[in-house]
């Protein structure tokens, strides 16, 4: 079993392309053309930089599909082209682990499980989970390696 854990992110302000599709079209490489073209688009406004990273933000919006932001982390005070999405992500405890190689489902699978066997509980206001990639990520190569992370609750503790 992979290596699963909880950290914490500050909050910060997100900018990147946004995919919307079905399930089947992701799977089936729909998904690669739009993280191609929004590195292309962070480079070319020089938004990135070799210690940057490549986040991907999945909301699981209707049933048969979702709709997947993908950039990085950006200043507050930088103006957003018109073809970009800007999202403020709040303060998040995660559930993390580490993929490397093809089947990333199993992966998610092996982190949601791993979330609910230490009692912890999705926390499912906003996005279903985030992707930090590498900045040289390729997304046209069949072995990525990503870190996966899932919002979730801690359980509260009492003070007796």
């Amino acid at each position: 079993m992979k290596e699963c854990r909880i950290i914490r992110k500050s909050s910060f302000y997100f900018i990147g392309l946004k995919w919307t599709g079905t399930y089947e079209a992701a799977a089936h490489g729909s998904i690669q053309p739009v993280i191609q073209a929004s590195k292309d688009r962070l480079q070319e406004l020089q938004l990135t930089n070799v210690h940057s990273n490549l986040i991907g933000l999945s909301y699981h919006d209707r049933i048969d599909g979702f709709t997947y932001y993908i950039g990085t982390e950006a200043i507050k005070s930088q103006p957003i082209p018109p073809d970009m999405h800007k999202i403020i992500i709040p303060s998040h405890d995660y559930a993390i682990t580490e993929h490397k190689g093809q089947h990333a489902w199993k992966s998610y699978e092996q982190l949601y499980r791993w979330v609910e066997e230490h009692g912890y509980h999705i926390n499912s206001s906003g996005f279903n989970h985030l992707d930090v990639y590498p900045i040289d990520y390729d997304p046209f190569k069949l072995n990525p390696s990503l870190t996966i992370g899932v919002p979730v609750k801690l359980p509260t503790r009492s003070i007796d």
